[in-house]
């Protein structure tokens, strides 16, 4: 096994700009020497990119890992900045050699970056990429349009957060390209116990169902059209659906009060009804013994 020296690895650091010569175009990233189609190789490559622009702030740390074992496939993780400063990625394909570059738009932007790259994997030697720098376009056919980069992780300058993103939300701490699984989340938001004070004005059912018949959902809840549009906010939405559970609980507690008055009112009745009848039945009695009387 060959271990690589990563800790003492030094960067090659370029710096260009419109008035600095020489010129640099592409920066030489390094490359795989194997066929992406070939599933027995095992080749990776890591190329880190610190720095950027001169007259931002918004540039970071950004590492690519490439491979290409069954596949080329690109990793992305960029911190400190939602790009990674002086350009973009550009591949090329020469044969069975992929090559890769750093496009740097030297001819109007000002740039100070450096760069690290190693290559390593089965049949190769565990090495340090010799970085260098060019004008010309480079030899091959440019496949950057065929390779999705994936994103795995981008930083803005703001500490926003973007996963399987390339672009984080400034709104949003968080930017999540994907389903999310965890034990436990908590969020904190309001809630809706407000409802059960004595002073809340409880909507009539009568309301409900003339809202529900022109907007064809709950009052205050989203509608389906802006839940498309905008996404479902987790913790509103959860004191939204409480409220309603508390109101659709006092409306049970108001039927169950008038159906307890209906049936004492029924009781009341009944026992009503079976005095008379008894009252029926004593005077039906009473005549009966006067009729035997008068025979």
């Amino acid at each position: 096994m060959i271990l690589v020296p990563f800790c003492k690895a030094q960067y090659t650091a370029i710096a260009c700009g419109p008035n600095i010569t020489p010129a640099v175009n592409y920066v030489f990233l390094g490359s795989l020497g194997f066929s992406p189609d070939n599933a027995a190789n095992s080749q990776k490559l890591q190329v880190d990119i610190i720095g950027g622009g001169w007259g931002s702030n918004d540039k970071g740390t950004t590492t690519f890992y490439i491979a290409n074992r069954g596949g080329l496939s690109v990793n992305q993780i960029t911190q400190g900045g939602s790009s990674f400063g002086p350009g973009s990625l550009k591949i090329y394909q020469s044969g069975t050699t992929t090559s890769f570059y750093l496009a740097v738009n030297s001819a109007s932007d000002y740039f100070a970056f450096a760069v690290k790259a190693y290559l390593f994997g089965y049949a190769t030697t565990a090495q340090q990429v010799s970085i260098t720098t060019q004008t010309a376009v480079p030899a091959g056919t440019d496949i950057t349009s065929s390779i999705t980069v994936t994103p795995v992780l981008i930083t803005d300058l703001n500490g926003n957060i973007g996963l399987n993103t390339s672009s984080p939300d400034p709104g949003y701490r968080l930017s999540v390209n994907g389903k999310i699984r965890a034990k436990e989340i908590r969020v904190e938001t309001g809630w809706a116990d407000y409802v059960f004070r004595k002073d809340y004005q409880l909507p009539s059912l009568s309301e409900v169902k003339k809202y529900i018949d022109q907007n064809r959902h709950l009052p205050e809840i989203p509608s389906e059209q802006q839940i498309a549009k905008e996404g479902l906010n987790v913790g509103e939405m959860n004191k939204l659906l409480m409220k309603k559970v508390e109101e659709l609980t006092l409306y049970l507690i108001e039927k169950d009060k008038e159906l307890k008055e209906q049936s004492q009112g029924n009781s009341a009745v009944q026992a009503k009804l079976k005095l008379q009848q008894q009252q029926i039945d004593q005077l039906s009695k009473q005549f009966n013994l006067l009729a035997d009387k008068l025979r």
